[in-house]
């Protein structure tokens, strides 16, 4: 495995969505400054729960529900700081992660995980059939951007996502599995609104919001039976388990991490520096999204937040044809990226 991903890394940087990439590499320098290294909801058994045991219960839910024991061999596609890898290792597993932040990658290596930087439209016919189980942790919100849902383009590029993970499971496996997290818009705006500066907006209303998390996050998000849909034919569902009161008290925590670090801002200003200096618009703006407007926080608050946290869980449908592989340069949908 190690030899065949290592022949794909020096092509990895191509066709990286820019505004992703400058998110996590903010994170990089915001995100551990206040103690933190992941960026999934957890879980929480109960309101007692300590943040950092709802981080490792939502990582072993994960690599649970993807049958991961001694011996499997499992990939985990926009792998972040690399817990999951790393929590897959422990188990015995073999485990390879993929993530299009330079800075995640350089975490992970100095922990010796597998972890390559890649963007996961990249992976050639050298990766097929080589995993028993795939995990998307969180990713699938970057995955369409809101230009290409106003193209109608977002089907298209959920259902390619389906076909290769479909073709990176070995057929022969006895687990063949498909996990992944992923926020689902309940009240879906305009895409072409996203596409507009934030200013244009009522400050509070949903498109103000979701203007600001693109400008600031980049991405879009699927809408509740979306990926039912686009899997149809590769996969069937097995469970779908609610995680949205996970996600707001996580990311109430996190406010409240952050809040409290700028307190005493000289050690986080100088880390988060260099970003300033490389990209004052995006970072000034990602701020304003975190600690001003609150959007992050805004779209898991309420009786009826506008969005949801759905961690699905897929079985591989052995009767399905192996679609042909389509490159970057066949298919408009994967330019976008």
């Amino acid at each position: 495995m190690s030899s065949a991903v290592s022949r794909l890394t020096p092509a990895a940087g191509a066709g990286r969505p820019r505004r992703v990439v400058n998110c996590y590499s903010l994170f990089d320098k915001v995100f551990p400054t206040c103690g933190m290294v992941d960026y999934t909801e957890g879980i929480y058994d109960d309101t007692a729960t300590h943040y950092d045991q709802a981080q490792l219960n939502q990582i072993q839910y994960v690599l649970d529900e993807a049958g991961c024991a001694p011996g499997v061999r499992l990939l985990d596609i926009g792998c972040g700081n690399g817990r999951l890898v790393a929590e897959a290792v422990h188990r015995g597993a073999c485990a390879v992660g993929i993530t299009i932040s330079p800075e995640q990658v350089a975490r992970c290596r100095k922990q010796n995980l597998d972890v390559h930087l890649l963007n996961y439209r990249h992976m050639d016919a050298s990766w097929h059939g080589r995993f028993d189980a795939v995990v998307a942790n969180g990713p699938m919100e970057h995955f369409v951007q809101a230009e290409d849902a106003a193209a109608g383009r977002d089907d298209t590029i959920y259902r390619e996502f389906f076909e290769l993970a479909y073709r990176l499971i070995d057929p022969a496996s006895q687990v063949r599995r498909l996990v992944n997290t992923t926020i689902h818009f309940m009240r879906a705006p305009d895409p072409r609104d996203l596409l507009r500066s934030p200013r244009e907006f009522a400050r509070g209303t949903d498109a103000f919001h979701y203007c600001m998390l693109a400008w600031s996050f980049g991405g879009w998000y699927p809408v509740p039976g979306q990926f039912e849909r686009c899997a149809s034919g590769f996969f069937e569902p097995t469970r779908c388990a609610d995680g949205t009161l996970d996600y707001y008290r996580t990311s109430e925590h996190w406010l409240r991490r952050i809040q409290a670090e700028i307190r005493r801002p000289s050690r986080l200003v100088w880390r988060a520096l260099p970003f300033l200096v490389r990209h004052p618009r995006q970072c000034a703006t990602m701020l304003r999204c975190m600690l001003g407007t609150q959007s992050w926080n805004w779209q898991f608050r309420g009786a009826d937040p506008p969005t949801r946290l759905l961690r699905q869980s897929w079985r591989y449908i052995p009767s399905a044809p192996h679609p042909q592989t389509t490159t970057p340069a066949d298919n408009p949908a994967r330019q976008t990226a």
